[in-house]
């Protein structure tokens, strides 16, 4: 018999297929309100969420049982916030459940245009919990397989205070009851950043792993982990990453119900370019236990390297054991950190041994460190400056902060420091420094025997200030540098953008005080400097000898100077130096001539009524004031002074000149007098002896002028004679007008007596 043409046979085979047909599309006619109805209120029941269906929502059995349902809107429980949105859900069951036992049991989901936000609480539990619990008896789940398409995460940390984004993400989770067969992937878009506003950041995010679920303990283990993130296009101005690239590879095992993670290994390996830097990172955590109390890391090691031209700054870190009761708070007893940098204009290498305890992933406490190491730079090439500190200090990576608080030594003195610094990659500091003593000498160029301490033509080097971004204050108790010593040294002082004021700046100086500020502006090709400083009672002759390698004055000054100038050489300063330096010194002395002696000597050939003034030499001697004023007035590396006032017991002197700078040279001239109420000196009343001061400003040639005193005496002399003959003259022809007068009288006198007749005596009558 041929079953091919068999009529019965056919008949049965139309009747199975029309069944089949009419059991496929009979739930489309099924009514769609009732079906999402039920849906509804099954899941308010079950979760207390609110189920949106704002589509269609139908049932069918063929070729598996499924619900699908379109434009569906999910809510936080009891809430009226959207958790979810998605515009196709096709849920399948298992058929021989619900035939046998007439119980639900989810096999597969699959979801299109989902749009999700999920919250990881602070104490790791998630906002979607609920929906992975049991409570139905009426549905069960036995996920086979997880689908979501294109789909649109926001992933809220509130345990690291970050939100991520993904986007256009397909996410597959396949044969997830097979323990051995079991598959994730994922590719999609990944950014950082607030939903409706610019990315922060943007990338490519691809990644594969096995699955194994183990469903009568409701675990699940994902495997062999290989994820890679990379940067697509560029990052926010202010964050400056391009080329970043994560990859991610380890193992991970969860607990399902709830989902918590139990443990696992990870590794993780990134890159990234940040301006001009490179920076590298590896972080190996071996052994990774989780339990509902603690969370244990074991075998902890992080490197960190972040190269920029020539400059290179490494961080290593290996810590035993880190662990906590609580999530937010890991602990360990013993980290080592290692941090080096190195360039060609210094060197840095420190060694951290301290408790350590992470808050909240991304903050590092400190708190009680040890810290020993060594500090080298190229303007002290000879030897480490060497750092042996306690204290404590935070590391916020998620703001970019680092603050330490350190007691100990500096070069074997004692120091308190405090530091903070802002951002990675424009590091920004604040610094608060009290240091006992520095002695740079021994790290300081050696000097030659007789060589100068200055080289005028070297050219300022500037290294330190192309990068420094700085503000704070600095206390030292004793700076050293050679011959130079500065005590109570206390500045404030500010540091951007190759600039740098140290205002206000305070130190005791030449046994005196010193108060201003100091202006340094290196951010052009030639350098300018600006000084304003008040020196109260300062030791004359040794601020002389170290500025202008000259010991001819001594005494205590008060001076105050507002100079400025540009270059970058000592040289250009000398030849650009512009301003004005006003001094006062009291109970001084001028070296090298004795002007009161050059006085007395004259004087007392005055007396001698000579004429002739001997020439004595006075160069070893020395001139005594009682009070010395002068300004002085700078331009383009000139001073010129015109109110020089000189005052001693035996003498006054009034000057003026300029010096040369640039030159080092000066041309003074001054005139000595003596004090009239020195008997000894009496002679010289109305006297004045020229002085000149000429040649090197670190050894004038003084040059007493006593000629022009002799010419001044013979003239005083000459004046004197003909004063007297003039008297003598004038005497004289007073005493011949006055004989004159006298005989003329006598004359007209006699003349009148003869031109006079005599009386005739009258008679009187009675």
């Amino acid at each position: 018999m041929d079953w091919r043409h068999s009529r019965p046979l056919r008949i049965s085979f139309l009747l199975v297929l029309t069944l089949t047909a009419l059991l496929g599309i009979l739930p489309y006619f099924l009514s769609s309100d009732f079906v999402r109805d039920q849906l509804k209120m099954a899941v308010q029941s079950d979760t207390q969420r609110k189920l949106d269906i704002r589509g269609s929502a139908h049932l069918v059995l063929l070729p598996r049982p499924a619900v699908l349902i379109k434009n569906a809107t999910l809510t936080e429980p009891n809430e009226s916030t959207v958790f979810a949105h998605a515009d196709a859900i096709k849920i399948v069951l298992r058929l021989w459940p619900l035939l046998s036992e007439r119980k639900i049991v989810v096999h597969s989901i699959d979801i299109d245009r989902p749009e999700l936000t999920i919250i990881r609480h602070e104490d790791g539990t998630y906002n979607f919990e609920d929906l992975l619990q049991n409570k139905s008896q009426l549905i069960q789940m036995a996920l086979d397989r997880l689908t979501f398409s294109n789909a649109q995460f926001a992933w809220q940390d509130e345990f690291l205070n970050q939100t991520i984004n993904f986007q256009q993400l397909n996410l597959d989770m396949s044969n997830l009851t097979d323990p051995k067969k079991g598959e994730l992937e994922l590719d999609g878009e990944i950014f950082i950043g607030n939903k409706g506003e610019a990315a922060v950041w943007r990338g490519q995010i691809h990644g594969a792993a096995a699955m194994r679920y183990v469903e009568q303990e409701r675990r699940l283990h994902i495997a062999d982990i290989k994820m890679t993130v990379a940067q697509e296009g560029s990052s926010d101005p202010e964050l400056k990453l391009s080329d970043a690239a994560l990859q991610i590879t380890g193992n991970l095992n969860y607990g399902w119900d709830p989902l918590r993670l139990t443990g696992g290994d990870l590794k993780l390996a990134g890159s990234a370019q940040r301006g001009e830097q490179q920076w590298q990172t590896t972080l190996d955590i071996p052994e990774i236990r989780l339990t509902d109390t603690s969370l244990t890391l074991q075998r902890l090691k992080l490197d960190l390297q972040m190269q920029e031209k020539d400059a290179k700054f490494s961080a290593s870190t290996t810590i035993p054991t880190l662990s906590g009761a609580h999530r937010h708070l890991l602990q360990s007893n013993a980290a080592k950190i290692n941090v080096k940098f190195t360039s060609p204009e210094q060197n840095l290498d420190v060694m951290f041994s301290t408790p350590l305890a992470i808050e909240r992933g991304t903050i590092a406490r400190l708190p009680n460190y040890h810290l020993t190491g060594t500090y080298t730079n190229r303007s002290l090439p000879r030897g480490a400056v060497r750092l042996d500190l306690s204290g404590k200090g935070d590391l916020d990576l998620h703001n970019e902060l680092i603050n330490l608080d350190s007691n100990g030594t500096l070069d074997y003195e004692a120091l308190r420091a405090q530091i903070g610094m802002e951002s990675f990659f424009d590091p920004q500091f604040r610094i608060n420094i009290n240091l006992a003593k520095l002695d740079l000498t021994p790290y300081l160029p050696a000097v030659a025997a007789g060589a100068k301490k200055l080289d005028q033509e070297q050219s300022f080097d500037f290294w330190w200030l192309n990068r420094l971004n700085a503000i704070g204050s600095i206390k030292i108790g004793e700076l050293v540098l050679q011959n130079l010593y500065v005590d109570d040294l206390d500045v404030t002082l500010i540091a951007r953008k190759n600039r740098l004021v140290l205002d206000p700046l305070s130190a005791t100086l030449y046994e005196g005080q010193l108060s201003g500020r100091v202006e340094i502006n290196a951010s052009k090709a030639t350098p300018y400097f600006r000084i304003e400083q008040t020196l109260t009672d300062m030791n004359i002759n040794t601020l002389l000898t170290d500025t202008f390698d000259t010991s001819r004055f001594e005494g205590r000054s008060n001076l105050t100077l507002d100079i400025a100038a540009s270059g970058n050489k000592v040289s250009d300063l000398r030849n650009t130096a512009n301003g004005k330096i006003k001094a006062s010194l009291k109970q001084g002395a001028i070296r090298g001539i004795d002007i009161s002696g050059l006085l007395s000597a004259a004087s007392q050939q005055i007396k001698l009524m000579n004429g002739q003034i001997n020439k004595v030499d006075h160069s070893n001697g020395k001139t005594n004031f009682s009070e010395l004023n002068a300004t002085l007035l700078l331009k383009n590396g000139i001073a010129i002074n015109d109110d020089l006032s000189v005052s001693a017991d035996v003498l006054k002197l009034r000057g003026g000149g300029k010096l040369n700078l640039s030159a080092g040279t000066i041309d003074y001239a001054m005139l000595a007098s003596a004090n009239p109420k020195v008997p000894e000196l009496a002679g010289l009343l109305g006297l004045t002896l020229p002085i000149t001061f000429s040649g090197p400003i670190s050894n004038p040639i003084f040059k007493a002028d006593t000629a022009n005193l002799k010419e001044q005496i013979i003239a005083r002399q000459q004046a004197e004679a003909a004063a007297k003959a003039a008297h003598a003259q004038a005497i004289a022809t007073e005493a011949a007008e006055q004989a004159a007068a006298k005989k003329a009288a006598a004359k007209k006198s006699a003349a009148q007596k003869k031109t006079t007749p005599a009386k005739t005596p009258t008679k009187k009558t009675k």
